[in-house]
């Protein structure tokens, strides 16, 4: 195998490196491999965190009828959608582990809206995956029965490297990472489900936006007992001044308030999104959607 040098010497080297190690290891891991150890790895160390759990439901199905490299194309689609929403909330990916994605919200940083950030991210999550979902049907000829379950937990956890001398994993182990795991299993297509830590922290930090719905007593596999789950949505937060001028996101159809939402322009006409995903795919093709705001085809 011939590997070409990299151009611009160290720094182009070092740059390179660093882009390499990210795709594959957190950031806290990176900084220390990079300094040669002087950069300390917080390890066994617990904390106070918010585990996110997502995956698909119907893709091992799905994937049994599909060619391996068509499968390997739709998790990486899937995946960069995923990862994309955890950067913009500032979340630690732990791991990908087949159609399942892990996120630890509390590690570098903590800022007390730990929970709050990953709902942020499970909204975005869910709207992302809409938007895949629409694609993959215009491009497979097969019904596709798949959809998106997210589980959140929040407590105590220790961060921890763990593995032998030929592997490592740094990773977070504890019980809310178990119980976002069972949470998220347990979910609905398009649905999260939050445990009553979640959901305590977002209303004492009075994030706009979140509404839960009724708790549900749910039997989850490994924890003694029933386990109070409650589903949870973001919607956009009205007041009375701006409630006539609330307006509808042409590609998700939920409702957003025109002074905060993203916005983008089309033939003269400004169009509100509740989620960066939901503006991508506007861009991309902005006749598919423009009718749905206007009633006719702008």
């Amino acid at each position: 195998m011939n590997v070409q040098p990299v151009r611009g010497g160290p720094r182009g080297s070092r740059a390179r490196r660093e882009a390499l190690l990210r795709s594959y290891v957190a950031p806290e891991v990176v900084a220390h491999i990079l300094s040669d150890g002087r950069e300390p790895l917080l390890s066994g160390v617990r904390l106070t965190v918010t585990i996110l759990f997502a995956d698909i439901r119907g893709f091992t199905r799905l994937a049994d009828h599909l060619p391996a490299e068509r499968v390997v194309n739709m998790l990486d689609e899937y995946f960069d959608a995923m990862t994309a929403a955890a950067v913009a909330h500032q979340a630690m990916i732990d791991k990908l582990i087949g159609d399942a994605i892990m996120l630890v919200f509390g590690v570098s940083v903590p800022r007390g809206d730990e929970a709050a950030r990953a709902l942020r991210a499970a909204h975005e999550m869910h709207c992302a995956f809409r938007l895949l979902l629409q694609q993959w049907r215009a491009a497979l000829p097969m019904p596709l029965r798949l959809g998106l379950g997210i589980g959140c937990a929040s407590g105590e956890a220790v961060l921890a490297n763990v593995g032998s001398a030929v592997r490592m994993d740094y990773t977070t182990i504890g019980r809310p990472v178990n119980l976002a795991a069972r949470l998220a299993a347990a979910a609905g297509s398009g649905v999260t489900l939050v445990n009553h830590v979640v959901r305590e922290e977002v209303e004492r930090s009075r994030a706009p936006g979140v509404r839960f719905g009724r708790p549900r007593s749910l039997s989850l596999k490994g924890f003694r007992g029933r386990t109070v789950a409650y589903p949870c949505r973001l919607q956009a937060r009205r007041s009375a001044a701006v409630r006539a001028a609330a307006t509808t996101d042409p590609v998700c159809g939920m409702k957003v308030n025109p002074q905060h939402a993203l916005t983008s322009t089309y033939r003269r006409r400004t169009y509100y999104f509740c989620s960066a995903a939901c503006r991508q795919a506007f861009r991309r093709d902005p006749r598919q959607y423009g009718w749905r705001a206007s009633g006719t085809d702008p």
